[in-house]
């Protein structure tokens, strides 16, 4: 015989999310924000704990909901949620997430504010330094020869590997 207190727990996970995130502090979370809030709500532990990032794409489609990307810190993980993609669609939308899509991708470690928030720190890198002039006449002597069409791009990757090196 059920208590009345189990009567009155939330029984989904939309119900969950709505308590957790509802009123005036989901109000001013982004869509984004309030997705990967989902995800963390809607799943257990292993997936909190190997999630390292969470965000919306748009699907290219007009009219069509965005795709939700889920970084994790497991190339081998990715691909077995990517399997089991379909529950965690399911979890997603019981929730009340509108999404077309579930894309799970492997990369980056887990940071202190990530697991903490629910979100991933997108802190930009440090600008790299700029060339000096020996190392652009390299670049400039080593892609001389290549056709037009390969000189610009070549140019750009090499300069930016000795910039990356010169750090």
């Amino acid at each position: 015989m059920a208590t009345r207190e189990a009567s009155q727990s939330p029984e989904r996970a939309g119900d969950l999310v709505r308590a957790l995130f509802g009123g005036a502090q989901g109000a001013r979370l982004s869509g984004a924000q309030l997705a990967a809030r989902a995800w963390y709500a809607a799943n257990g532990d292993r997936e909190r704990t190997h999630t390292t990032g969470v965000w919306l794409r748009k699907s290219g489609r007009e009219g069509v909901d965005p795709v939700m990307v889920v970084r994790l810190d497991s190339n081998l993980l990715a691909q077995e949620l990517g399997t089991n993609k379909d529950l965690y669609f399911a979890r997603l939308s019981h929730a009340g997430v509108k999404i077309s899509d579930i894309r799970f991708t492997a990369g980056g470690k887990k940071t202190h504010e990530a697991h903490a928030g629910g979100l991933a720190s997108h802190k930009k890198p440090d600008p790299l330094p700029p060339l000096d002039e020996a190392r652009q006449a390299r670049v400039d002597a080593a892609t001389s020869h290549l056709p037009e069409r390969l000189q610009k791009s070549v140019a750009r990757a090499m300069a930016a590997s000795m910039r990356r090196q010169s750090k």
